[in-house]
């Protein structure tokens, strides 16, 4: 068996070195080259011993995985999320989506993977989400269902979350067995997004926290979670889900789609979620209001790691000095930055 193994490092070495490599300021969906079949059964790996320092493996306890299977499983996803499920295939395995409300405010944000082992397998995906609505997104999913051939399923017990952090060498892409490592389908500074079978262990990098995913995350003001994003309390456009290839226009009909395609084509966002920085680590309070030096209201606080936070800030004012009062009373500083993967034109939806 180790046999087998080494083999398949070293074949997997001259495969990985040719996946697609996404510069840091891309921001186009990822695809990958089809992978072999007999690598789909092998754990994969991508080892360098000669870099000085390793990705940072992160277990996200807070997010978890929803299965959906079914010959109608792409319908069926078709008409809930705002991205096109015809772009999830064998050759670009992970999608970043949103589910709406019927007046287009986000509830979930998801990450979707694609198990199939070939285009002929039957469609079997995995929906990453915030672990606190799983119930929820389950109960939503299956009132959705009405007669069409899915089945659905919570396996939070069979697999795990990781968040691989870049290090000096690219993260490692497979498929196998055991799970998978890709790109992470928002940006590619966010390194790679795993999901293993319980049990299953990453190697050869170096053990991290969430409060390293999370600062890298706010830093590059990137929003997850029920913390980031208050179901039924934001926008898709205005969390950026189009920056960060959440969203298709063309793909025809979706729950919420009307919001969305017409703030789209007015191009007027007047609001957007950005990375802040606090002068001190503070205690604020999700939702609390941001105002300026003049006591305008100019946004809310979201939520933050440190200093390092992110909050929903009205565009016009994302230049000024900000503030925020924490639960004793007393105001905190902050300030937004415009973050560098954004397009030139933050108008652009």
């Amino acid at each position: 068996m180790a046999g087998r193994l080494g083999l398949c490092v070293r074949h997997s070495q001259t495969l990985l070195t040719k996946i697609h490599h996404v510069q840091a300021t891309s921001r186009k969906i990822i695809q990958y080259p089809s992978l072999p079949a007999q690598l789909l059964t092998r754990t994969l790996c991508n080892v360098n011993k000669t870099e000085d320092v390793k990705a940072k493996c992160v277990r996200l306890e807070e997010r978890s995985l929803v299965r959906v299977a079914g010959s109608d499983t792409v319908p069926f996803l078709q008409g809930l999320i705002t991205n096109d499920m015809e772009s999830l295939n064998i050759e670009n395995r992970t999608l970043y989506t949103m589910i709406l409300n019927v007046q287009g405010r986000v509830l979930y944000d998801i990450l979707l993977y694609n198990l199939q082992t070939s285009p002929a397998a039957p469609p079997s995906l995995l929906l990453e989400c915030d672990q606190s609505v799983v119930p929820a997104l389950i109960k939503l999913l299956k009132m959705y269902k009405i007669r069409k051939k899915v089945d659905i399923s919570s396996v939070g017990d069979e697999y795990s979350v990781w968040a691989l952090l870049p290090g000096t060498s690219d993260p490692p892409v497979f498929v196998s067995d055991t799970g998978m490592s890709v790109t992470d389908p928002r940006i590619p500074d966010l390194g790679n997004r795993v999901v293993l079978k319980c049990g299953t262990n990453l190697f050869d990098c170096t053990e991290g926290t969430s409060e390293d995913y999370h600062t890298l995350r706010y830093k590059l003001g990137v929003g997850e979670g029920v913390n980031d994003l208050p179901p039924g309390n934001c926008t898709p456009l205005e969390s950026n889900l189009a920056f960060l290839n959440g969203v298709s226009f063309d793909k025809g009909c979706y729950i919420g789609q009307e919001l969305t395609a017409r703030t789209h084509h007015t191009g007027v966002i007047r609001k957007r979620l950005m990375p802040v920085t606090l002068d001190r680590p503070s205690s604020l309070e999700a939702g609390s209001t941001l105002t300026n030096e003049k006591g305008k209201n100019v946004g809310k606080f979201r939520h933050a790691q440190g200093v390092h936070g992110i909050a929903l800030v009205r565009l016009a004012h994302s230049q000024e000095k900000l503030y925020c009062k924490q639960d004793s009373g007393e105001e905190v500083g902050l300030t937004a930055e415009t973050p560098q993967w954004w397009p030139q034109d933050p108008q652009q939806a």
